[in-house]
């Protein structure tokens, strides 16, 4: 397959624009993007690696439903200006529930009401974990206050109501099928951030290891 459309200019405007992916916390030392935990998945379904200073949530997925097992990690990681945080998550869909299949999320994903570019999204080969999967990318916007990003330690007044404004959002798609559901890498950041946290996320993918084989046996 080839690399087209947003999927090939995603990548190189990484390559121009990459930079350091630093978390900090108030009265803490910088975390730099090197810095790494090792996760599982409840059930053992898979591993990796995670950034650390990331924060983590394992519940309260997207598409859960009581039907079908769902389980993976969310991650929310550095701010932009603009309050929009780069956001890693890793999702295991067992069929049956929302989606029957992984070109049913790939289709959903590509037909989103948020897309600011064409729905001609191309998918392009990747592999991870010694399975293969598809990968694409979209455009879309997110809401955000139009407030400042204060800094810690520093007393701020604010005048007047804060109004929404619509951040442009860069959105990256690794997805591996699997005979009983698929897994899913998903990455979203701002324009302004999207190349500074988007190696943090292609390590995170390339670390996973597919350690439970039940999802990728045949039916149950």
């Amino acid at each position: 397959m080839m690399y087209k459309g947003v999927f090939v200019l995603l990548l190189i405007w990484i390559q121009l624009h990459g930079g350091e992916c630093t978390i900090r916390h108030y009265g803490q030392p910088p975390i730099p993007e090197r810095a790494v935990e090792l996760y599982t998945a409840k059930g053992g379904l898979f591993s990796l690696m995670l950034p650390q200073g990331w924060t983590k949530s394992e519940e309260k997925f997207p598409y859960e439903t009581p039907e079908a097992n769902v389980a993976g990690v969310h991650l929310k990681g550095p701010l932009d200006d603009a309050w929009v945080a780069a956001e890693i998550s890793v999702h295991y869909y067992e069929h049956g529930g929302f989606f029957s299949d992984y070109r049913d999320y790939i289709r959903l994903k590509r037909q989103s009401f948020d897309r600011q570019d064409d729905n001609k999204t191309s998918l392009a080969e990747v592999n991870a974990g010694g399975k293969k999967g598809v990968a694409f990318s979209i455009r879309t916007v997110e809401a955000t206050s139009s407030a400042p990003l204060f800094k810690p330690g520093i007393m701020y007044r604010l005048n007047g109501e804060m109004m929404a404004k619509m951040v442009p959002v860069l959105e990256s798609f690794r997805v591996f099928p699997a005979k009983r559901g698929f897994f899913v890498f998903h990455y979203k950041a701002s324009e302004s951030m999207a190349a500074q946290c988007h190696g943090v996320f292609e390590k995170t993918v390339q670390s996973v290891r597919f350690i439970n084989p039940e999802p990728w046996q045949g039916a149950k």
